[in-house]
């Protein structure tokens, strides 16, 4: 029986569109959406005209990194991340190598974020945009390494 390359093609194809995705790539889709957000966040914090945007952003950040059930969730100021992960640094962990490549960046920019709001907090302008650039820089620099 002759079968046509197109055919079997074809047929490879629709089994591989609907095989299931393994744990650990459904993770890295995860944790890659929420570093772009978290990134997408940091940036604005550090280019805020306001104190307001500008822990209103690293919050955001940290509630990209931290998920609903982490320590420094702030509910009040939105989750940008919702529906995307369990939060960056768990889907890190659940991403195996890929992740653990990362996951010391995330954790810096986390304690940068919390550095930055605490100057917010503060009513240092200048020192929440500081600490938003470098945790900008950190997430950044956990994408590059994230493989």
């Amino acid at each position: 029986m002759k079968v046509r390359v197109g055919v079997v093609l074809a047929i490879v194809a629709i089994l591989a569109a609907t095989a299931p995705v393994p744990a650990a790539l459904m993770m890295n889709e995860a944790a890659a959406k929420q570093l772009d957000t978290a990134i997408a966040h940091a940036k604005n914090a550090a280019g805020a005209s306001t104190l307001a945007q500008a822990e209103l952003h690293l919050h955001h950040v940290i509630n990209c990194i931290e998920g609903k059930d982490g320590k420094d969730y702030f509910a009040g100021s939105g989750d940008v991340c919702e529906g995307m992960g369990t939060g960056l640094l768990k889907d890190l962990q659940a991403s195996g190598m890929a992740g653990g490549h990362a996951l010391p960046y995330v954790e810096i920019a986390q304690s940068i974020s919390l550095w930055g709001l605490s100057q917010g907090m503060r009513k240092d302008l200048a020192r929440a945009k500081a600490g938003a650039e470098i945790a900008q820089s950190a997430l950044v620099q956990a994408k590059a390494n994230f493989k």
